[in-house]
């Protein structure tokens, strides 16, 4: 290509010299819409729900169908508690404006003249000024005399106060440490007790040890011979009587010494029977 057809071909499509028209009137296919959307404003919060409602109509063809009453509902309801919302943050910034204004408490001098019913303006001379002032400043000086008296009781309250609470927590650590020793002097005195009645079980196990050792070492006692000869007689004069045929045998005269080897000794008012 030769110099002139590529500046020609610049100069058409705008590239030089510099005009953007020529370029942008080739992709600007919708003049019509976009002339549309800039007259488009916004809507939502200075809006009521007429407007709103106005624009509803014209968007939505077909109003009869559930989707577009539940859109409209929709837009009703946000419609009021966006309304609601303004309104309360309104009144909530005219009390902080209310609340964060400066009091300024405008001082009136009395005068003795103040009971007077005609108003207006009332000129005082250098002297009647200063004695009014200085009647102003009695009177604030008999209030705070007045005062006094309360605050001092105030005082006197406050501190009778803390001097209670000081005795009552005081009286509350004696009762927590009497309990303390209390609780330690059962414990102490149950220490006691158990040691004593374990020596003193101690001490009957050893006895009763004690007790049955020394009872197995003592032997037994042998009858004597007498005895035994005495029970073999007794036995066969049993079984004598145990015959049918034979005769009653005599009784056997009662025995002098006992099983244990001693000597019985018949009583006098059986000796009859002998």
């Amino acid at each position: 290509m030769s110099r002139d057809s590529i500046l020609q071909s610049f100069r058409a499509t705008g590239v030089w010299p510099m005009e953007a028209d020529a370029v942008l009137k080739r992709f600007n296919n919708h003049p019509q819409q976009d002339a549309t959307n800039s007259e488009i404003g916004e809507h939502g919060d200075g809006d009521s729900w007429v407007q709103l409602r106005k624009v509803f109509d014209a968007a939505v063809a077909d109003k009869a169908k559930v989707e577009a009453k539940q859109l409209a509902q929709s837009l009703h309801s946000l419609q009021v508690n966006n309304k609601l919302l303004y309104t309360r943050l309104s009144d909530v910034e005219g009390q902080l404006n209310t609340k964060n204004k400066r009091q300024t408490s405008s001082t009136i001098l009395a005068t003795q003249d103040s009971n007077k019913l005609d108003g207006g303006a009332v000129f005082l001379s250098p002297r009647k000024l200063r004695e009014c002032r200085e009647r102003e400043a009695a009177k604030h000086h008999e209030a705070e005399q007045l005062q006094l008296p309360k605050l001092r009781d105030r005082d006197l309250k406050v501190a009778a106060t803390l001097y209670k609470k000081q005795q009552a927590d005081a009286a509350k650590a004696a009762r927590l440490r009497a309990k303390e020793e209390r609780d330690q002097a059962k414990r102490q005195r149950a220490a006691e007790l158990a040691e004593r009645r374990a020596l003193k079980k101690q001490q009957r196990d050893a006895a009763t040890t004690q007790k049955s050792r020394d009872r197995g070492n003592i032997s037994k006692r042998k009858a004597s011979h007498k005895s035994d000869q005495n029970l073999a007689k007794r036995r066969r004069a049993v079984a004598a009587t145990s015959q049918p045929d034979a005769c009653p045998a005599v009784a056997s005269p009662p025995p002098k010494i006992s099983a244990r080897g001693r000597k019985i000794k018949t009583l006098a008012r059986y000796k009859w029977l002998k």
